[in-house]
């Protein structure tokens, strides 16, 4: 079954280079007419074959590049955040409903009393991170400085 995924999706993908190979077929079969006809069919078919069984694995490698890109770049959001939430001028403010909100530089933090999940927020792009012990601590000395 899973090779019938797999050709769906390279058929539905792809689809424009089956219709290229599937031509070239046909005129190599009406021009040629002898042994070499059946070599050129076979070499056409096998590098289909061969190009639509490698095809997974570039979609694969293609997820695992932008896995990678979007792990750094939630890594980068959050580095900023604990720099800009370390420093003196960030203010720490209790919602009174339970929640609380860390302000510094155009970073913010928000927070629910109790629990370990915080939401950043960077120049309006957002993530959830878990609350360790480095943002902890920027949430303490927010809360020093007042």
């Amino acid at each position: 079954m899973k090779f019938m995924d797999q050709l769906l999706t390279f058929l539905q993908d792809r689809w424009l280079v089956v219709l290229i190979a599937l031509v070239v077929l046909f005129v190599v079969i009406k021009i040629v007419k002898t042994v070499v006809k059946w070599v050129l069919v076979l070499a056409i078919v096998a590098g289909l074959i061969y190009y639509g069984s490698t095809y997974t694995e570039q979609l694969k490698d293609i997820g695992e590049n932008v896995a990678a890109t979007a792990k750094e770049a939630v890594n980068d959001l959050k580095e900023k955040a604990v720099q800009g939430l370390a420093g003196k001028d960030a203010k720490y403010k209790d919602n009174g409903d339970g929640t609380y909100t860390v302000t510094a530089s155009g970073i913010r933090l928000d927070g629910k009393t109790g629990s370990d999940k915080v939401k950043i927020t960077i120049a309006g792009v957002s993530a959830e991170f878990t609350l360790d012990d480095v943002l902890k601590k920027a949430v303490e000395t927010a809360q020093k400085n007042g």
